[in-house]
């Protein structure tokens, strides 16, 4: 025999019986008293029915007392069809109201009163209404006679004293069924009342008793469910949970810290990784929250339930708060990877950009080490551009590089068959920087240590910092390609007149500041003119481009050289005093003068230049005072016979 705990369900069920037994009683005594009003006002309905079938037969009886009585006075015809129409009517009548008499409470008596009534209408008929009608026409003074007998009257009295009392009768009995009916709705209202309220009660009752049963033993239950709750990490809105704003993260991650790099490509804040612990890592590990397992069958289960649902919500919580430590990491990489986009795009040039890179690529990939390499001019070779770590910077050609020669991510695991790059040892991983369909470098990053492979993690970052690094780079070369569009020559490659003017005003403004010199040489090529009629524009564009070639072998390194336009040059010399500028503009002269010119196979002949040399000096202390200074010298030159260095 089973003596284990009782299953919920029959507990439950024993408590509703006496419920179920009080309601079917209830029903019970309701749908008696309902029969009874239902009965009682059928028997009402019946009782007006044949009070009615009475009063027509009585308005049909005195129709035709008046039909013929207006006839035997007046002899007119017309007053028979009162008498006519309600003599049809009588058998209708009559059998109507026996119909009804039959469903009374004393059918037999009413019957025989109904036959008395009848034959007291018919004897009239008979003996008075019809002998009076046909003496009317053949005899009137019978038919008076006959009226004047009061024969007829009394039949009639005697016909209406019938129906009166049984009228009466039936007044009294209908009167007597409205009153029971009323009487049975008050039962009915009172047994409602009665059954409602105790239904209403013992369900109160009931519901108090389940009620008591199973708090007692959900008691329990929700008081660990509670302990559980409060048990639950609450995440601060400012961070992620178990990560605080200032913790670092751990040098496995493959997330960096959260540096700040500003807008000038300096670094705020941030460091490398080290090894502590976030706060969700350092809290105690609580036991599952448990309640004891006891009381029906279904309470049993539905406690060991709760302690698996326990173990698993703590063991998903856990699993939770590292999700989140790994989120936050991720995002606090996102925000340091978007601060490098926000300082690389303020980058004012490459070198800037570069030295960006060279502070933030530690950061964003830590406990790595590698280089940058971009395309030279000439697309030849990859110089380096930056390096970290312990890497060393190397320039090679790119078709050495397996990466840029597939156009894909290169790791050490999908190369086991290619040669090493020459040059290269290790376990690098190579990503090619391509922005547009243009090739731009490659960058190599590898494990600080040497006989380590990156981390899965650190790897999976890598596509991003490329990404990022290539579209910088396409940025600041496009930057630096319409800068130099903007302030150079297009045919001889020197500065343009707006950028010698804006470099000038910088440099007279430093030269006051600092009291250092600043020289200024105007050039112009002697008979350009003739030459270009004699020669050709052609020819006359190849000189200039020689001419401006040995302009930027005499400039000096920070001074500005320049082709304000035509075939005239200017070459600005910061901290330069007149008698090293006039040497300058001598050795110029000379080299030109020396020049073997020739143009599609034909001599040129000796081109000559005509030099002013002007120095920023009282006289001369604005960037246009001192332009126009060398401009006089210039012109001294020409008028001394051209060939000639002039000093201002």
């Amino acid at each position: 025999m089973d003596t284990g705990p009782v299953p919920l369900r029959r507990l439950l069920l024993l408590t509703q019986f006496p419920l179920w037994a009080l309601t079917i009683l209830s029903f019970v005594f309701l749908l008696g008293a309902l029969d009874a009003r239902v009965q009682a006002t059928n028997d009402a309905t019946q009782a007006r029915v044949r009070i009615e079938n009475l009063s027509d037969l009585l308005v049909h009886v005195l129709d035709m007392e008046t039909g013929v009585r207006g006839y035997v006075i007046a002899g007119d015809p017309v007053f028979l069809e009162p008498y006519q129409s309600a003599r049809a009517a009588l058998p209708g009548d009559l059998l109507a109201l026996r119909d009804t008499m039959r469903l009374s409470g004393t059918p037999e008596q009413n019957a025989r009163n109904v036959d008395r009534i009848e034959t007291l209408i018919f004897r009239w008929l008979a003996e008075i209404a019809t002998p009076e009608i046909n003496l009317r026409d053949t005899d009137p003074d019978a038919a008076a006679e006959l009226v004047r007998s009061q024969r007829g009257k009394k039949l009639l009295d005697a016909t209406r004293a019938q129906i009166a009392a049984l009228n009466a009768r039936e007044t009294q009995a209908l009167q007597a069924r409205e009153a029971e009916a009323v009487r049975q709705l008050e039962r009915l209202r009172l047994a409602l009342l009665l059954a409602g309220s105790v239904l209403v009660l013992l369900g109160l009752v009931n519901a108090l008793a389940q009620a008591g049963l199973i708090t007692r033993y959900l008691g329990n239950l929700t008081r660990a469910a509670q302990r559980l709750t409060d048990a639950a990490p609450t995440p601060t809105p400012a961070h992620a949970p178990g990560l605080s704003p200032g913790s670092s993260l751990s040098p496995g991650s493959g997330l960096a810290p959260a540096p700040t790099l500003n807008r000038t490509g300096g670094v705020d804040g941030g460091g490398p990784a080290d090894d502590t612990p976030g706060a969700a890592t350092l809290e105690r590990r609580r036991a599952p929250v448990t309640v004891q397992v006891g009381g029906p069958r279904e309470f049993r289960e539905l406690a060991g339930t709760f302690n698996l649902m326990s173990q698993r919500l703590q063991a998903a919580q856990q699993e939770a708060r590292d999700r989140a430590d790994q989120l936050a990491q991720r995002n606090t990489w996102m925000r340091s990877l978007g601060e490098l986009s926000d300082a690389m795009q303020a980058a004012r040039s490459l070198d800037e950009g570069a030295r960006i890179l060279e502070r933030a690529l530690p950061l964003l990939l830590p406990g790595t080490r590698g280089a940058l390499s971009h395309h030279n001019a000439s697309r030849n070779l990859l110089v380096p551009l930056l390096h970290w770590g312990d890497e060393a910077a190397v320039t090679h050609a790119p078709d050495h590089c397996w990466a840029l020669r597939r156009g894909e991510v290169q790791h050490p695991d999908n190369r086991r068959f290619a040669p090493p790059c020459p040059g290269q040892s290790g376990a690098y991983t190579c990503l090619p920087l391509f922005s547009h369909g243009e090739t731009l470098g490659l960058l190599r990053v590898a494990n600080a240590d040497p006989d380590q492979p990156l981390p899965d993690t650190t790897r999976a970052l890598l596509p991003g910092v490329a990404r990022q690094i290539a579209l910088a780079l396409a940025s600041l070369r496009l930057q630096d390609r319409l800068l130099q569009q903007s302030i150079r020559d297009p045919l001889t490659g020197l500065f343009n007149r707006r950028h010698l003017e804006d470099v000038m005003n910088e440099q007279v403004a430093l030269a006051h500041a600092e009291g250092r010199p600043l020289s200024l040489i105007a050039l112009d090529v002697d008979h350009f003119k003739r030459l270009n009629d004699t020669f050709g524009h052609d020819a006359g564009d190849a000189a200039l481009v020689r001419i401006s070639a040995a302009l930027k072998d005499a400039a000096p390194p920070g001074s500005t050289p320049a082709r304000p336009g035509g075939e005239e040059f200017s070459l600005l010399l910061p901290g330069t005093d007149e008698s090293g500028a006039a040497a300058i503009a001598e050795n110029l002269r000379a080299q030109v003068a020396a020049l073997d010119l020739r143009h599609a196979g034909i001599a040129l002949g000796q081109i000559t230049l005509s030099l002013g040399v002007a120095t920023l000096n009282a006289d001369a202390a604005t960037p246009a005072a001192l332009t126009v200074a060398a401009d006089q010298a210039l012109y001294a030159a020409k008028r001394q016979g051209r060939n000639r260095v002039e000093l201002a």
